[in-house]
């Protein structure tokens, strides 16, 4: 791996340690938060830092993925700032999306280059590969389901709008 895969790696891993805490402390990535801040700006940092890696040398999906997550984080801050609650649900969902968004070509990577030397996948192809990203899926449908449900339910209890 170059120096930059490393920073890259280093700075992804710690992105996703925090957005993890989020979740087991507050439910939710906060991106008003100290730590939905520090995940906000550590994402970022991932995502620019993906540009300048390539394989084939040419854009590739992964690039794709990086665009999409500063898209989302972009709107979850500017849906984050507004006090209507669908700007909320907006904001939750946005933060969500980049988790799951952020864990595509982590887990693609990380099966197709461990363990060293017999990695246990060749590529985003691989059946491994395709059935952790299902599961993926599914994790992600459900925790989106469960903070949409607790934000609506604290919703209701702060002022009885929703």
């Amino acid at each position: 791996m170059s120096i930059l895969g490393i920073a890259h790696t280093v700075i992804s891993i710690a992105a996703l340690v925090v957005a993890f805490v989020c979740l087991f402390k507050k439910g939710a990535i906060d991106p008003f938060s100290k730590l939905g801040k520090g995940y906000f700006i550590l994402t970022a940092i991932a995502c620019v830092s993906a540009f300048g890696l390539s394989k084939s040398g040419h854009f590739n999906p992964g690039h794709a993925l990086g665009i999409l997550i500063l898209i989302f984080l972009g709107i979850a801050y500017l849906s984050g700032k507004r006090t209507k609650p669908v700007f909320l649900y907006i904001a939750l969902f946005c933060t969500s999306t980049t988790l799951f968004l952020s864990l595509i070509p982590g887990i693609n990577e990380t099966l197709s280059r461990l363990p060293i030397g017999h990695p246990l996948a060749d590529g985003p192809t691989s059946p491994i590969v395709q059935n952790a990203l299902k599961v993926l899926l599914v994790l992600y449908l459900a925790g989106l389901t469960i903070q949409i449900l607790r934000l609506k339910k604290t919703l209701k209890r702060i002022d009885g709008r929703v």
